[in-house]
Parts: C-alpha cells; structure tokens; sequence
C-alpha cells in the first residue's frame, strides 16, 4: 500500500460552512492510512502500534492494545510454556468462536439449520473451554493434561471446517461463505493446534520464516475478503485491498526483516482506519464491526510474534 499522495479531499458530510472538514475514513484510507493516522513507518514502526497492557491476572500472560477486544500474548521475553500455552489459547479460542460466528451469518436458515446446529454446539464448546482457560490451573508438570481438551476441540472443529471447505467448493454446501473462507479459518486452527502440542513438549520458540509465511497468506486472504465485501461503488477501496493482498503474496520469508516490518505496520494501520469507517458508517460494505476487528487483532498477533522470531 502506498504512502500518503498529499490529496485530501474534504468530506461530503458537510457541516456547514466556515468549519474546515475532516477527511472521511474513506479518504485516509485511500491516502494510505498511516501517515494520517500518525504512525511512522521506520524499523520500529511496530513499536509505535504495539503498546504492552496490564496483566490479565493469569501467570506470565499480557494483552496488547490497539483492537477492540485484548490481544493476549505471553509476557515480553518469556520462555514459559505455561504462559505461551494460556496466551495462545486465550487469544484462539476467541477467534475460533468468532469463526464459528461467522459460519452461523453466512448460513442461511431454514435451508441450512442442519449445519447451523452443528457449528453452534462448536461455538457454545468453545465459549466453554474458554472459560474454562481463563479460570487458570495450568502448570508445567500438567501442561499436556491442560492443552489436551483444548487441541482435540480445535481438531474436531478443523475437520468440519475442511469439509464445508470441500462442500461449498462442489456445490453440496449452498453457504454464503466462500471455500477459501473455509480454507483460511483451517490453516488457523491447525496451526494452533500444533503450537499447543509443541507447547506441552516445552518448546515455545518460533521461526521467522515459518512466521512470515504464514502470516503472509493470512494478510493476504485478509485483504482479498475485504476487496470482496466492499460495496461495488468502493471501487478505489476494492483496488487498494487487492493491490495489499498481492503485495503480501510477494512476501518472502527470506527478504529485508525492515520490509516485513514496515508493510505490517501499514498494513495493521489500514486495517485499523478501516475498521473504524466501518463502524461509522463511512464506509459502504457487508463487513460485521465484528469481523473488522477480527483481522485487526490477527494482525497485531503476527506483530508480536513477529517480535518473538529468531
């Protein structure tokens, strides 16, 4: 995404006159989001986004400002499997039941009560463990014991999600959400699963080039989704989230550390801008305030993992 042109228009919601406008979300979007939004986009770009808030009352385990709901993560520097497992379940776990959330608005009732039925007894499981996680208990002699639940949910939900991914795809699933939706939410839980499972083995450490690649595809489904829930008439929005999504399937693991960095920062600063004219109304979309605020905390996970990589 590109920088600030130096065009700003004045908003068409007049008030009155006399009074300097504000440019609309729309307009600092299109600008390039950042700049107006006051971020600097150097080596520490990211420094100037993440901000490190209190403890959650759970060992080892904090919350990054910048979405609507916490983004927990492991405290700075830990090493402690207990924490990175409490952190991790926190942060997916929410996700997850918001994925399942999703499913229920992009299935349409009567014709597809079969499957909404399944997909809220996994919502209702998930707000369950979650819970559950946030009562505390975790050590590290029963970590394994702890994530088991936790993993075998994830798993059982990641199989549904492939094979509405495979339904959708030839036909058999009339949902409104598309097979790469599907996609995208799997390679997320799988992912998680995983984690938890190196987690329980005591192992926490993580791989930039692993952290890259996988964070890319999802910056970059990310921006696809967006271009794609627009308004037709947003067409210069549609153009900037699909020039983001091509840009962020560019990415290598191995290129410029700077880079990666610095197109996050953008990135995170767009995605937050867009959020904001979403929920005022300022931009023209089929995107739940919900939804928006999803990615934005996604993005700011990546961040800090981002931070953690060798």
């Amino acid at each position: 995404m590109s920088g600030v042109s130096g065009n700003s228009e004045l908003s068409d919601r007049g008030r009155g006159h006399g009074r300097a406008l504000r440019p609309t979300r729309r307009q600092v979007l299109l600008g390039g989001g950042a700049a107006l939004v006051g971020l600097t986009l150097s080596g520490d770009a990211l420094a100037a986004i993440l901000k490190l808030g209190q403890a959650t009352g759970l060992p080892g385990v904090a919350t990054i400002a910048g979405a609507k709901k916490p983004v927990f993560v492991a405290a700075a520097g830990s090493t402690d499997p207990v924490a990175h497992s409490l952190a991790d379940s926190l942060f997916w776990l929410e996700q997850e039941f918001e994925h399942a959330k999703f499913f229920l608005m992009h299935m349409p009732s009567p014709d597809l009560d079969t499957e909404r039925a399944q997909v809220l007894r996994f919502q209702n499981d998930f707000a369950a463990r979650l819970a559950q996680v946030r009562a505390g208990g975790a050590d590290r002699s029963g970590l394994a014991g702890f994530n088991r639940p936790t993993i075998e949910l994830v798993r059982r939900f990641l199989d549904v999600k492939r094979r509405m991914e495979k339904a959708q795809e030839s036909g058999q699933l009339k949902s409104l959400a598309w097979p790469t939706f599907f996609e995208h939410v799997a390679l997320e839980g799988e992912r998680f699963a995983n984690r938890l499972e190196k987690f329980s083995e005591g192992k926490v450490e993580l791989e930039r080039d692993e952290v890259v690649d996988f964070w890319s595809r999802i910056m970059a489904d990310h921006a696809d989704f967006v271009a794609h829930l627009l308004d037709p008439e947003e067409r210069a929005l549609i153009e900037k989230s699909r020039g983001a999504a091509d840009a962020w399937r560019a990415v290598k693991s191995g290129g410029p550390k700077g880079k990666v960095e610095g197109s996050l920062a953008e990135l995170l600063a767009f995605k937050q801008t867009a959020q904001k004219g979403v929920e005022a109304g300022q931009i023209k979309s089929i995107i739940h305030p919900l939804l928006a605020d999803h990615v934005v905390r996604e993005a700011l996970k990546f961040s800090d993992e981002l931070k953690r990589a060798a």
